[in-house]
């Protein structure tokens, strides 16, 4: 049989273990984004395609020449469309048009013959016979005529075509020739048989002349050899295309031999496109797989996550076209808020998440800036050069200013930090160029501040638009409820001393533990301070508020006890969501206890019911899911535990945590959070160290000398002196652990006068 300590490990790894599948869909899902983004399309800005109308007009960044390719085409087209087509006589067009004749007329004859339909069912039937177009008079004509006329017309028909067809008919001279065939027609033919012959020859007269591609080809060839190539030379500032222009080839030829960006969706460019998105998404995937950040556990995080990145360069999309290129040297794409996306990142997320944004974020915005339209000419090297390393310099330095933000102060910080970065990124990139000016500084320290000022006001817009839809509580809003001024520590002062002070308690110990584990040691403090705020709804039933009071448990069965103290856990929830606390706080209110048994209160019942029902007498839970919740867990059993007990020697101290650990470990209390055997290890050192300071034996002071009495006005010292008792045991005989008593069901501790 496996232990509970082997289960425990085997759970831990679990939890533990890199889930594959989620990481891949999130560097699939990111690369889908990431492509639509690096499309090459460009809203808002200039697309310069053949056939555009430009808005702005195009003008040449640099001078240059080249010679044109289209218009050196164009040019030899010309040449080449001005030779005529090489006509030659072909004999076989004859051949083939006296073959069509004999096929019309022997079709016509057979209808003749046929003496079984009527004339004008023949008439008609004539009529249609593929590849002539005869009207009804010359059908007519056909079927009424002798055998004999009928003999007469076919051979007048053959010797015209023929005829007609034997010399040379160019497609300008088929009108001529169908004139010549009718001619040829004898003359003792009657008026309708030569117009029924002339319908029939007519379309079948064609030229008989047929072109020689061949010799055409080769003579155009020559003439478009013999046209010299067209140069073109452009100055700097130069109109390409003026203002309302429409782009033909020539100037589109212009554009991209002068490097400026087109905008235009071709295959390199969208297979660009592609390669980036699936490096961004491996990014993001292997970030997730390698370094399995707790930060990112939950659908709605890594939703954030995605978006902290796509975000911030869907902007810089929409306004590159607008700022870029920056002919007049404006720097506005510093005043961008870009480092926005890894501050939000840094402070929802963690650093490393922030860090890994910054730096996919300032490669996308890389290729963004040289992939805008007219981009291109000189300096557009330098513009993407200080885009990139301004965008992965200003996120770093906010983040890792803002991740420790404690105050709205600490995010203007890091938005100076995101301007100073910047800036001097800046500078150091504008020192590179040979033509800068001491007006461009001025420029960059302007737009910098903006950028950095913008950041932290985006910064903080997303903290309080998405913290609390994400589940995320920031730094600054956990050191707003850590105030002991809060409304709810305040009534918890005033209406519930005892538990007041046991949260401190708690808190502390739980902090110093977190910090030992590398766990957010502020959100443990506040979820300390707030975990039992449900006993303001009945705080005389719980022990440590008591006092000197009768207890009000002796007045109620067991059952009825134990869920007036259950009771806690739905009236904390409650209250908190009345008090719009976070989530993440909240949830450490049903996760402190788990789903443990109230076993003061379920033993009581059992000693009179012994098959009694447990799940009547357990918490709701669920289990603590996260380190921070299973600190607290711990804390709250200890301190109480240890309060309660009457031996407090560090030998016992350390027997009750580890006891108590021992026995959350072994209910299965941390099977669904991530707390480490090493981690409880650390803990119980923690708490044993802690709690030792706390209740520490005090020394026994020796009686008073007759002057210290006498300076009181005492006449002479008192028979016995008082016994100091320690600070922090009970006044009076208390049979179960202080708050444990009816929440935590430890094992009854009793005092020195009960046993």
């Amino acid at each position: 049989m496996v232990s509970r300590s082997t289960q425990s490990t085997i759970r831990e790894a679990a939890l533990k273990a890199p889930n594959g599948s989620v990481a891949l869909a999130l560097g699939a899902l990111t690369a889908l984004a990431l492509f639509a983004v690096l499309f090459p399309w460009f809203p808002g800005g200039q697309r310069l395609e053949v056939g555009v109308r430009t808005d702005v007009g195009v003008v040449a960044p640099r001078a240059a020449s080249y010679e044109s390719a289209v218009l050196t085409e164009q040019r030899r087209e010309a040449a080449a469309e001005a030779i005529a087509d090489v006509l030659v006589l072909n004999p076989e067009i004859r051949d083939r048009q006296l073959a069509e004749l004999d096929r019309v007329l022997g079709a016509i004859d057979m209808q003749r013959r046929d003496q079984t339909r009527a004339e004008s069912a023949r008439e008609t039937a004539i009529q249609e016979i593929a590849g002539v177009d005869l009207s009804q008079r010359a059908a007519a004509t056909f079927v009424s005529g002798s055998d004999v006329r009928w003999a007469t017309m076919q051979s007048e028909a053959r010797d015209a075509l023929s005829r007609t067809l034997t010399g040379a008919i160019g497609p300008e001279d088929v009108e001529g020739a169908r004139s010549r065939a009718g001619s040829f027609l004898s003359p003792l033919l009657t008026a309708d048989e030569t117009m029924a012959m002339t319908e029939l020859l007519d379309p079948l007269v064609v030229p008989t002349l047929a072109i020689s591609e061949e010799r055409t080809e080769a003579l155009r060839r020559e003439a478009a050899a013999n046209t010299p190539p067209v140069s073109v030379t452009f100055q700097e500032g130069q109109v390409i295309v003026p203002p309302g222009g429409v782009i033909d080839e020539a100037a589109y030829e212009a554009i991209t031999t002068l490097d400026i960006r087109t905008g235009a969706v071709t295959l390199p460019a969208v297979l660009a496109a592609a390669i980036g998105s699936v490096l961004g998404g491996a990014a993001f995937g292997a970030h997730l797989w390698v370094t399995k950040p707790r930060s990112l556990r939950g659908v709605r995080r890594l939703l954030l996550f995605g978006l902290t990145l796509i975000v911030p360069v869907t902007v810089a999309k929409f306004a590159f076209p607008l700022i870029l290129p920056d002919a007049d040297n404006l720097y506005l794409a510093l005043a961008l808020p870009l480092a926005a996306g890894a501050v939000v990142a840094a402070v929802l997320l963690d650093i490393s998440s922030g860090v890994m944004v910054a730096l996919v974020m300032a490669g996308v915005v890389g290729v963004l800036s040289v992939a805008v339209p007219q981009s291109g000419g000189p300096g557009a090297e330098l513009d993407a050069l200080r885009i990139v390393l301004a965008t992965v310099a200003s996120s770093l330095a906010g983040l890792f200013v803002a991740a420790r933000a404690e105050r709205l102060q600490g995010y203007l910080g890091a938005g100076l930090a995101v301007a100073v970065a910047s800036g001097l990124v800046a500078v150091m990139v504008l020192l590179l160029d040979d033509e800068r000016t001491l007006t461009e500084v001025a420029w960059i320290a302007g737009t910098a501040s903006v950028g950095g000022l913008l950041t932290a006001i985006v910064a903080v817009g997303a903290f309080i638009l998405l913290s609390r839809p994400f589940g995320i509580i920031t730094r600054v809003e956990l050191m707003e409820l850590v105030q002991l001024n809060h409304p709810l520590l305040r009534r918890l002062q005033d209406e519930a001393p005892g538990t007041f002070q046991h949260s401190m308690l708690v808190g502390s110990l739980a902090d110093r533990a977190a910090d030992r584990i590398g766990a957010d040691s502020l959100l443990v403090r506040v979820g300390a301070y707030y975990h039992d705020i449900g006993k303001l709804h009945s705080p005389g039933f719980f022990v440590e508020n008591f006092g000197d009071g009768a207890n009000p448990h002796d007045n109620l069965d067991p059952l009825q006890s134990s869920r007036v103290i259950m009771r806690h856990v739905s009236a904390g929830v409650d209250l908190g969501r009345k008090h719009n606390l976070p989530e993440a706080v909240i949830a450490f209110i049903p996760q402190h206890h788990g789903n443990r048994l109230v076993a003061y209160f379920y033993r009581e019942a059992a000693k009179v019911k012994p098959d009694v029902d447990p799940t009547l007498f357990q918490y709701p839970g669920p289990k603590p899911q996260t380190r921070e919740a299973a600190l607290v867990m711990l804390a709250d059993s200890c301190e109480a535990s240890v309060r309660a007990a009457t031996d407090r020697s560090a030998e016992r101290i350390r027997s009750v945590v580890e006891g108590i650990i021992a026995e959350r470990v072994e209910e299965g209390q941390f099977d669904e959070c991530d707390i480490s055997l090493r981690d409880l290890r650390v803990v119980a050192d923690s708490f044993v160290q802690a709690l030792s300071a706390v209740y520490h034996p005090r020394v026994e002071y020796p009686q008073p000398t007759r002057r210290e009495l006498e300076a009181r006005g005492h006449a002479a010292p008192l028979e016995e002196p008082p016994r100091r008792r320690e600070i922090g045991a009970p006044a009076r005989a208390v049979v179960v652990e202080s708050d444990e008593e009816f929440e935590d069901g430890d094992e009854p501790v009793l005092s020195e006068d009960d046993s």
